[in-house]
């Protein structure tokens, strides 16, 4: 299918505004990290909100007032592990949660240059074990856009690997960061067509989020990670960003491991397409529905 008209209008202002730039300055510069609480305040008065912490940080469940199913995502936003979560993310999942009635968590968790992937490792095992604690009877899946979706199936791999009694019923993965290292020569050809994300600013970032480990770790690049015993992972990509090199790598390696990757992909599409008010956002939210209905 042919991008939208729309989509095709906020490609062009991205590439316009020298968007990816922007974003490129921010992450090289001093961050500064938001004043404001981690849950948005419209959405505490709108739904049934239970805010827990841990390790000082917070892990913000919301549902709908009058019905809620057992179906359960977590959510790891996305921000090359050093931005915090935006407005478009809490956007996007109350859209699946208005259109399914699910419990939607997300977790604040610790990002780079102060913290690195082991102290984020914490935060994130430590929340889901909660999680299935407080929800015994739920069904719980993980769900990520960026590096968030990278976040989420390392997680999933971990959990795997360590036999968790129970893991994941499913991963939902929106435009996946697999590999720190953006070493997929295939890469260099979808420099010019991704209008957000910078090989050097990613490069960067993941540098600061690894700090000094090696890259090519699974829990970093989960591309280099154990796919048999994993359950049903869907995959959204764009035929226009960088990451496509690597889902289509991963789409090759996983074709005789495990039946059960989904790849879903964007012609057209931009990094993260899923945040954007595009009629494609819609398409993807209709997709996750019926992927956690089943």
């Amino acid at each position: 299918m042919s991008p939208s008209p729309v989509s095709k209008i906020v490609v062009w202002v991205l590439k316009v505004l020298h968007f990816k730039r922007i974003v490129e300055k921010q992450a090289l510069g001093k961050i500064a990290r938001s004043r404001k609480g981690f849950v948005p305040n419209h959405l505490k008065k709108a739904y049934s909100v239970a805010i827990r912490t841990l390790r000082s940080r917070e892990i913000a469940t919301f549902e709908h007032k009058e019905k809620v199913t057992s179906t359960h995502i977590i959510f790891l936003h996305g921000g090359a592990y050093i931005f915090e979560a935006s407005p478009y993310h809490w956007k996007l999942v109350q859209k699946i949660v208005d259109k399914r009635f699910c419990r939607m968590t997300l977790v604040d968790y610790p990002l780079a240059p102060e913290h690195d992937y082991r102290e984020t490792f914490e935060m994130v095992e430590g929340a889901y074990d909660m999680l299935v604690s407080t929800y015994p009877n739920d069904h719980f899946f993980l769900m990520g856009d960026s590096a968030g979706a990278g976040l989420a199936l390392a997680l999933s791999q971990k959990l795997a690997l360590d036999n968790y009694p129970k893991p994941p019923a499913g991963n939902i993965l929106l435009s996946p960061w697999l590999d720190l290292t953006m070493s997929n020569p295939e890469i260099e050809k979808l420099k010019h067509s991704d209008h957000i994300l910078s090989v050097e600013m990613l490069r960067y970032a993941g540098l600061k989020y690894s700090n000094g480990d090696n890259p090519d770790h699974y829990l970093l690049s989960p591309i280099n990670g154990v796919f048999k015993g994993l359950p049903k992972t869907i995959i959204f990509y764009g035929t226009e960003e960088l990451f496509y090199a690597d889902c289509i790598k991963l789409r090759s390696m996983v074709a005789s491991v495990n039946e059960a990757f989904v790849f879903s992909e964007y012609p057209g599409m931009p990094h993260d397409w899923a945040m954007l008010p595009i009629p494609e956002r819609d398409r993807v939210v209709d997709e996750i529905c019926a992927i956690i209905e089943e």
